[in-house]
């Protein structure tokens, strides 16, 4: 059985902005081409919950359900999966030449 895929406000805003920001600086056809990635990940993810990689490698250890990450087109996509409850959250997107991992992991601190 597949798991629910649930989307936070949070990775929704910024999708929203992500995909405003190709509208205006690249066209439609690289916002539908943004939109289309999220939506195999999101089928991906429904189907194999785990296979994003750990943000930290120390969580496999300290976490029962840490935080992991997958790459969508320009972007990483941070999700918690709870294969238990068969759901999958995007929590959070972020450009992907950004500190992404230092920045969700200070936020965890």
């Amino acid at each position: 059985m597949d798991c629910e895929v649930l989307t936070s406000e949070e990775f929704a805003a910024r999708l929203d902005e992500a995909i405003a920001y190709r509208v205006d600086n690249y066209g439609l056809r690289s916002a539908r081409k943004l939109v289309n990635s999220v939506d195999a990940i999101r089928e991906l993810l429904a189907k194999s919950p785990l296979m994003g990689a750990l943000v930290d490698s120390d969580a496999r250890t300290t976490d029962t359900r840490p935080l992991r990450w997958v790459r969508i087109d320009s972007y990483i996509a941070i999700y918690r999966a709870n294969p238990d409850a068969q759901t999958v959250v995007l929590l959070t997107l972020f450009y992907a030449t950004s500190n992404w991992r230092r920045r969700v992991l200070a936020e965890r601190s």
